[in-house]
């Protein structure tokens, strides 16, 4: 039998944010072969870059289980920077510490949240550059005047344009219509003057 620490009993009994989000922003899947364990994380993050919600899943051992939660109770409210900092020593600290044997687990967490901050940045970037192509393609058919429209702030569900004056309906319209067609989400453009 393992000799477990009773916080680590207790994140395994009763595991924070599990579960999965409806339309993350960033997702991940991983496993470790050398001992059958699974894991998925969905994060959200907010406007500052700060992770808003996450929810993981779990198949494997107590170790995992609660390795899981931990790592979710430090990762919200960081910014996905400080997030993707969190050593497994963190997540074993945080727990009271973990079998030797089963300090993988803490490891296959950490995997889990730096895929998730990928995925996320590679949303992100994608919105940011269907944003830019449609800011063109309105320019270029005269719905815009050249250089008027300037992108401030792209998040994968929402661009934020900063558009002195105009036809600022048309153009959240237009945005939003092509982003929605081309990513597949829902997409909200908001316009700022």
């Amino acid at each position: 039998m393992w000799n477990y620490s009773d916080k680590l009993m207790d994140h395994f009994m009763n595991p924070r944010n599990s579960g999965q989000l409806p339309d993350p922003d960033g997702h991940s899947e991983v496993g470790s072969p050398q001992c059958g364990d699974a894991m998925t994380l969905d994060i959200n993050v907010d406007d500052e870059d700060r992770i808003s919600e996450i929810r993981f899943m779990t198949f494997g051992c107590a170790g995992a289980i609660a390795a899981a939660s931990a790592l979710t109770e430090l990762a919200r409210g960081c910014t996905i920077k400080e997030a993707v900092s969190i050593e497994n020593r963190s997540i074993v600290e945080y727990l009271g510490g973990m079998p030797e044997e089963k300090y993988h687990c803490s490891v296959m967490g950490h995997e889990a949240l730096s895929l998730a901050v990928e995925d996320f940045m590679k949303r992100r970037d994608k919105t940011a550059e269907h944003a830019r192509e449609t800011i063109h393609r309105l320019e270029s058919e005269g719905v815009l005047e050249p250089g008027s429209a300037e992108i401030e702030h792209v998040h994968p569900s929402r661009v934020l344009i900063r558009m002195p004056g105009g036809s600022e309906e048309k153009l959240k319209a237009s945005v939003e219509e092509n982003l929605n067609e081309i990513t597949g989400r829902s997409m909200e453009v908001l316009v700022n003057e």
